[in-house]
């Protein structure tokens, strides 16, 4: 099966795959660069924290070529500890079982191992399952070690809590491949403006994609009475206050549900006078409309980054499948972007 190989120092864009389509095996590959793509980043942290706070090892795997139709693709990571547990899919669970084997080999070598799963074949003796996937897929697997602070996850590890992009180099020197670059994104902050009983799903849907959700409201009771276990923070904030009390340009969207007219004005005035991508309004159209009237000139800088009513129109009624459509239209956006 001819597959895509890299002949390069190196990379200095973001790709899944290369272009050089051979039908020998892949040579020269002295940098390789790719993006990041954690499934859940947020888990996948949980998951490292708490092996850490164990002293125990791990193994990292990355993916870091592919060819055809693929589950995950290049700059895909997944975990594995002693025990065979991972976090993080690479597959459609075909090959994690196999990767959990490999990941004991790498901790008692402490060597890289890299490793080819080629899924077109429907005649290889061990990949021939019939998936129908056609692909090809390329992986690295490295130890992360207590004795060498847990590099490289740790450092990977920083970046995803903060809030920039950042590169990191991880040295392979196996199969002819001397450092994969990887480009690591922090997850999106959501500000979620108005802790009603609807806000509750739009926070745990969020969650669930790893996303970091921070949820805002004025009247105590409904911080206090909310169930927002999944928000990385809960504040409770006069409405006019909310820019002096939080930095708001790091936040990569948010969405305005208070369900009161005078506060979700003061809030649309305040996210005007930022960068969000993003910020949904809860409401129907002539309700946005007043709203947008009653700001005047603050209503021009917000532009096309109002969506109001917020969320794609997939159908559905009550908070749950609302909450859907909110956080399935912030994907879309954000992922667009």
């Amino acid at each position: 099966m001819p597959f895509s190989v890299l002949c390069f120092d190196r990379v200095t864009c973001h790709v899944t795959y290369r272009v050089a389509v051979l039908g020998a095996e892949p040579v020269c590959m002295a940098a390789l660069f790719v993006h990041n793509r954690i499934v859940n980043p947020t888990k996948l942290l949980q998951f490292f924290d708490a092996r850490k706070e164990r002293g125990e090892p791990l193994v990292l795997v990355t993916v870091f070529e592919t060819a055809g139709s693929t589950y995950s693709k290049a700059g895909a990571q997944m975990l594995v500890d002693q025990h065979g547990v991972f976090r993080g899919m690479l597959s459609g669970g075909c090959l994690e079982g196999d990767l959990a084997v490999r990941a004991q080999q790498v901790l008692e070598s402490g060597e890289v191992q890299t490793v080819t799963y080629d899924l077109g074949h429907d005649d290889d003796e061990l990949w021939g399952m019939g998936v129908g996937c056609d692909g090809l897929m390329r992986m690295v697997l490295q130890p992360v070690r207590p004795q060498g602070g847990y590099a490289p996850f740790e450092q990977i590890a920083e970046i995803l809590r903060g809030d920039e992009k950042q590169e990191i180099t991880l040295t392979i020197g196996a199969d002819n491949m001397q450092e994969l670059i990887v480009s690591i994104e922090p997850p999106p902050q959501i500000l979620v403006l108005g802790a009603g009983l609807d806000a509750e799903p739009v926070v745990r849907f969020a969650a669930e994609l790893g996303w970091r959700c921070t949820v805002v409201d004025h009247r105590p009771a409904y911080i206090d009475n909310g169930d927002f276990a999944d928000a990385v923070a809960s504040h409770c904030i006069p409405v006019v206050e909310l820019a002096q009390t939080l930095q708001l340009d790091r936040y990569d969207a948010a969405v305005v549900m208070s369900h009161h007219l005078v506060s979700d004005r003061a809030y649309l005035e305040q996210l005007a006078a930022t960068d969000i991508a993003y910020i949904g309004l809860l409401g129907p159209s002539h309700r946005r409309e007043r709203l947008l009237a009653d700001l005047g000139p603050a209503a021009d800088s917000l532009g096309d980054r109002l969506h109001g009513p917020a969320g794609l129109n997939i159908g559905g009624r009550g908070p749950a499948p609302i909450a859907l459509s909110i956080v399935a239209e912030m994907q879309q956006k954000l992922t667009r972007d």
